[in-house]
């Protein structure tokens, strides 16, 4: 699943090692903190270009943003972008839940 505004692409951390990336690459918990084990959260990935903007969770009980940041973990000038993106897409992420 890929959230796009032709300029932020946000996807699925799909794999232990993508959290790890994602771990290092922001310098936050992702990792650590064995998100990926949490079987109601959603990890995504903002990106442009290729470059990680923000890591975002999401709850997928309530398919609300919990918390959205960049690398260690400040927000960036795109913050509000990301998360407006992800709420008026939360539609797809309950599609794919229901695909499951």
């Amino acid at each position: 699943m890929v959230i796009t505004d032709e300029e932020i692409i946000i996807k699925v951390l799909e794999s232990i090692d993508e959290y790890y990336s994602e771990g290092k690459a922001q310098n936050i918990c992702v990792f650590g903190s064995e998100y990926y084990k949490k079987a109601d959260t959603l990890i995504l990935s903002a990106r442009i270009g290729g470059e990680i903007i923000e890591t975002v969770e999401v709850d997928l009980r309530t398919l609300k943003v919990v918390q959205c940041h960049g690398k260690y973990n400040q927000d960036t000038e795109y913050h509000e972008r990301i998360i407006d993106l992800v709420n008026k897409n939360a539609n797809l992420i309950r599609e794919r839940m229901k695909a499951a």
